[in-house]
C-alpha cells in the first residue's frame, strides 16, 4: 500500500473511531489518546490529518451531511416527485438518528457547547441549500405554488427539521415521525399547489423502506 493509500485509510479509521467514541462517551468524554487506541496509531499519525479534536468533530459532521446527500440519492431514485422527495428525505434522516452512529452523532455535535458556534450554521446553511434545491424543482413541476418563497419556506423548514432531530437525540422523547408528520401536514397547506395537494403525503413512506445509506455505522 502507498504513502496516499495508507494516510486515507488512516484517516477514514479515525474519523470512524471518533464516530464510535463520541457516541459511546460523548465529545468532552473522548481523548485523543482514546482515538488512537482504538486504531493503534500514535498521536503524531493522528496530528498529520487532524491538528485538534475540534478537527475532527468537524469532520464527523462532514460525514453526517454526506449521508444528507447519499440518502436523497436513494429518495430520488424511488421516482417520487422533488416534494414528496424531501418530505420523504427528512423522515428518513430524523429516522436514522435512532439507528445510525454517523446520524445520531454527527445532530448531537451541533448541540456541543464548544462546537455550536463553529458547526451549527454551517450545517444549517447546507441543509437550507438542499431544502431550496428541492423546493424550486417542485415548483418547476407544478407540485409547489407558484410565486413560493423558497428562501423563507427553505429556512423554516430546515430549522423544523434539525429541531426535531436534536429532540430524538438529547431528549430521547417522542416520535420524529410524528413530529414531522405535523409540521408537513400544515406547511402543505400554503407550499403545494392546489392540484397536486391530493398526491402528497406529510407521513414517512409505508411499506417501502430504503436500504441502510452505505455510509451507515451501527
Amino acid at each position: 500500500m502507498n504513502d496516499l493509500a495508507q494516510g486515507a485509510r488512516t484517516r477514514a479509521g479515525l474519523v470512524a473511531a471518533s464516530i464510535e467514541l463520541f457516541d459511546r462517551a460523548g465529545y468532552e468524554g473522548t481523548s485523543l489518546e482514546s482515538v488512537c487506541r482504538a486504531i493503534s496509531v500514535t498521536k503524531g499519525a493522528l496530528y498529520r490529518h487532524f491538528p485538534s479534536k475540534q478537527a475532527l468533530a468537524v469532520a464527523v459532521v462532514e460525514e453526517h451531511f454526506t449521508l444528507w446527500h447519499e440518502v436523497r440519492a436513494e429518495v430520488e431514485g424511488s421516482g417520487t416527485g422533488p416534494l414528496q422527495t424531501l418530505i420523504d428525505l427528512t423522515h428518513r434522516m430524523s429516522a436514522l438518528t435512532r439507528t445510525d452512529r454517523t446520524a445520531r452523532v454527527g445532530v448531537r455535535l451541533l448541540f456541543t457547547s464548544e462546537l455550536f458556534e463553529l458547526l451549527a450554521g454551517v450545517h444549517f446553511v447546507s441543509l437550507v441549500v438542499m431544502v431550496r434545491d428541492l423546493l424550486g424543482q417542485a415548483v418547476a413541476a407544478g407540485e409547489a405554488r407558484p410565486g413560493l418563497d423558497i428562501r423563507e419556506e427553505a429556512h423554516g423548514i430546515a430549522a423544523a427539521v434539525i429541531g426535531s432531530q436534536a429532540l430524538t437525540v438529547i431528549t430521547r422523547r417522542g416520535d420524529p415521525a410524528d413530529r414531522l408528520t405535523t409540521m408537513w401536514r400544515h406547511r402543505l397547506e400554503h407550499l403545494a399547489d392546489p392540484d397536486h395537494r391530493d398526491r402528497v403525503r406529510p407521513c414517512a413512506p409505508i411499506g417501502r423502506p430504503l436500504p441502510p445509506p452505505r455510509l451507515a455505522r451501527r
